[in-house]
């Protein structure tokens, strides 16, 4: 019974990230993911996947550029999305998808805005990445213990606007929050595995098919992540981190008086892990570098184009906005707010400022109540409070919501963490990967305030040992 509400509950959370796809306000970089799609067409239709090879030089919105910048995950889902609907390469935006050059209205009028069929077409697969996500999210939350970190953090995560919003458009978001959390699932259950027996919380016993399956799902999802997004590397740092710091906890000792039991790092030993660790990054990269053609052309080279091609749209990008680049401190809050007390951004160009058309769109998409559970700082502030408890509370073992397997859960957070700190962009959309990490942080947050509440309701309260 409890499995099908369990069904239930995540079928309905996927209708309503379905539901409000239609209304998400459009993004420019949309038209360019559509566009780009072509490439599923000479990749797979036409059978043609050297074509999309690519060398210097590089020249800005040119094809070239476009692929060395970007996964391709999201461009070939793009294509079999409208290719299933009905659609052709004919049916796409002109090169190179939106012209940032012009206004939105100008943008409309030269046909750079897809048609909204199209753009519902090519929306599916990065909702459906996002709607599978939050099954993901739910996993994660169940193996704290319990259904409610699993409803909790499932809820949080698909009913906050700024992963709606971001998941719901044609864009690399949705399979970026998909295959990151499938990486940080697989590391999880590799953690257990390897904590297994420590204090009490893992009993399951020990199998070799089981362990070489989750390595292969960590090595898979790694590569898919990467694949998604390039940014998606901090999803994977995370993971390996996660599973490193389980290593290190299973060779310390239970207390700084006891010995480490023997045989209690029998099954799998740090330098194991670590050759264990490399060998899936090893394979996570190679499948990344077989899904991007652009790299075929001499891999070595063209992943050093791709640095450096990232490097200079940065800056090209930092001396576009006024608002950049930000200081530390500014930095710092949003860490703070950007999670669950700032609305969600909607676009990062200034020129849209203007723009009644944009203008419509947002409000439209922001009265609607598919458009998430809006929190402000009355909703935002107690999340974020519950989120820097949950942290609080894995380093104190009485109200530690999980086994050892947890204390790698800050290895995920100062990973994603330090990668916004040195990113001198205000850009909400660049926060993504932040969010799941303090969602998971609040779950930790309200087990460890349930442990709190128990113990006060027992006869001797905190002092009851």
């Amino acid at each position: 019974m409890m499995r099908l509400l369990d069904g239930l509950w995540l079928l309905a959370l996927a209708v309503y990230v379905f539901a409000g796809m239609p209304l998400a306000s459009f993004h420019g970089d949309e038209a360019m993911q559509i566009y780009m799609s072509h490439d599923y067409a000479t990749a797979f239709i036409y059978k043609e996947p050297q074509r999309l090879m690519v060398q210097p030089p590089y020249y800005i919105d040119e094809d070239n550029w476009l692929r060395i910048l970007n996964g391709s995950v999201n461009r070939y889902a793009i294509g079999l999305s409208w290719h299933l609907a009905g659609f052709t390469t004919g049916d796409l935006p002109p090169r190179p998808g939106w012209d940032w050059g012009l206004s939105v209205e100008r943008n409309v009028e030269t046909g750079h805005r897809p048609p909204q069929a199209l753009l519902n077409a090519s929306r599916f697969s990065s909702t459906l990445f996002l709607a599978l996500s939050a099954g993901l999210m739910f996993a994660i939350g169940g193996q704290f213990g319990g259904r409610l970190p699993a409803y909790f953090m499932s809820a949080l995560h698909t009913l906050n606007p700024v992963i709606l919003l971001n998941g719901r458009r044609a864009m690399m978001e949705g399979s970026l929050l998909f295959f990151g959390l499938l990486t940080i699932f697989a590391a999880i259950l590799i953690s257990k595995m390897i904590t297994q027996n420590r204090d009490g919380f893992e009993t399951r016993p020990y199998s070799r098919r089981r362990e070489i399956l989750l390595w292969a799902l960590l090595a898979l999802a790694g590569g898919l992540t990467l694949t998604s997004k390039h940014s998606g590397v901090v999803f994977v740092a995370g993971a390996w981190g996660w599973i490193l710091a389980a290593a290190v906890i299973k060779t310390l000792p239970l207390s700084l008086r006891e010995k480490v039991p023997e045989g209690e790092g029998s099954i799998i030993s740090l330098p194991v892990t670590v050759l264990k660790l490399a060998a899936a990054g090893v394979l996570a990269v190679a499948l990344f570098v077989a899904l991007s053609p652009a790299l075929w052309n001499d891999v070595p080279s063209r992943l050093r184009d791709l640095v450096e091609q990232r490097e200079g749209l940065l800056q090209i990008q930092v001396e576009a906005d006024p608002r950049a680049p930000t200081t530390l401190g500014q930095r710092f809050e949003g860490l703070l707010v950007q999670p669950f007390m700032t609305p969600a951004m909607h676009y990062e160009s200034l020129v849209w400022d203007g723009s009644p058309t944009a203008a419509a769109e947002i409000a439209d998409y922001m009265a609607s109540p598919l458009s998430g559970l809006q929190f402000g700082v009355l909703l935002g502030l107690p999340l974020t409070l519950l989120a820097g408890f949950g942290l609080a509370a894995l380093v104190l073992p009485r109200l530690r919501p999980a086994g050892g397997w947890i204390l790698g859960l800050p290895a995920w957070m100062l990973v994603t963490a330090a990668s916004l700190l040195v990113n001198p962009l205000p850009w909400q959309r660049y926060y993504l990967p932040w969010l799941p990490v303090v969602t998971v942080l609040a779950g930790a947050g309200l087990l460890a305030a349930r442990r709190v509440l128990s113990t006060l309701a027992r006869p001797g309260g905190v002092g009851e040992t």
